[in-house]
């Protein structure tokens, strides 16, 4: 029992070793190539653009949760019972939130 473990610890320090070396490795190379950079300006073609992201993510998030659960619900909705539908009607209106606060943001408007 004693030397399965010795032998397990002995690869785990081999595989750290491993993962160290090639990490210093790595930086020695990156460290010789290395040249002074100058910070790139972005394209002024980005810069007319303002990207709305989390309103954006919240209505993906928002229509693609209401697919996701729906779709076994529906399956099994005739088994289950009305508790199942108050339970969907309760999710619906959460997501609805989530949909009218991305409209009132503007996040639902052709630009």
């Amino acid at each position: 029992m004693r030397e399965q473990s010795v032998s397990a610890y002995g690869m785990a320090g081999l595989i750290v070793l491993i993962a160290a070396g090639m990490g210093l490795l790595a930086f020695a190379i990156s460290g010789k190539s290395r040249e002074p950079q100058r910070e790139p300006s972005p394209p002024a073609a980005w810069a007319q653009f303002h990207i709305g992201f989390p309103v954006y993510a919240l209505i993906f998030l928002a229509f693609d949760m209401e697919m996701i659960f729906m779709y076994p619900w529906a399956v099994v909705f005739a088994d289950l019972g009305i508790s199942a539908f108050l339970d969907m009607l309760v999710f619906i209106a959460l997501l609805s939130t989530g949909i009218l606060y991305a409209w009132a943001m503007g996040g639902l408007k052709w630009e």
